[in-house]
């Protein structure tokens, strides 16, 4: 199947960052947003942009396959963050996005990200042989 993805098609989505999103070593309490978080509301964004805008068929979807992130700046428990998500390349299946993170004082977060398009029943069935080869190897 061929898509139309229009390079410079964009998002961005507000989050208000919760407690389960962040760091547990710094102190005692609530802490600040964790990167491993901060990454996957950049990928969720980036996945929601291909769907709404050009996968709208129930059985595609994209999963990542590249980030490139850095993550600039604390935030806290309780914050908005507006995540921005940019196509800046796509070759065939492959999507390249400019990422960035930005809460009301100061971008906390920017880099890339690459997502894979996928046909669901496809990527299930690959995954399920590997699963069924994984149980059979460790026998």
């Amino acid at each position: 199947m061929s898509f139309a993805i229009n390079v410079g098609a964009s998002k961005e989505r507000s989050v208000r960052i919760q407690s389960f999103q962040t760091t547990s070593f710094l102190w005692e309490g609530e802490n600040v947003l964790s990167t491993p978080s901060m990454i996957s509301e950049m990928e969720e964004t980036c996945r929601l942009l291909l769907k709404e805008q050009f996968l709208p068929l129930k059985e595609w979807d994209s999963v990542g396959t590249y980030v490139n992130v850095r993550h600039l700046a604390a935030t806290p428990v309780g914050s908005d963050v507006a995540f921005n998500a940019k196509i800046i390349s796509v070759e065939s299946k492959r999507v390249l996005f400019e990422v960035r993170a930005l809460d009301s004082v100061e971008t906390i977060g920017d880099g890339k990200h690459e997502r894979y398009i996928i046909h669901i029943p496809t990527f299930r069935e690959r995954f399920m042989n590997k699963q069924r080869k994984l149980i059979k190897s460790s026998k």
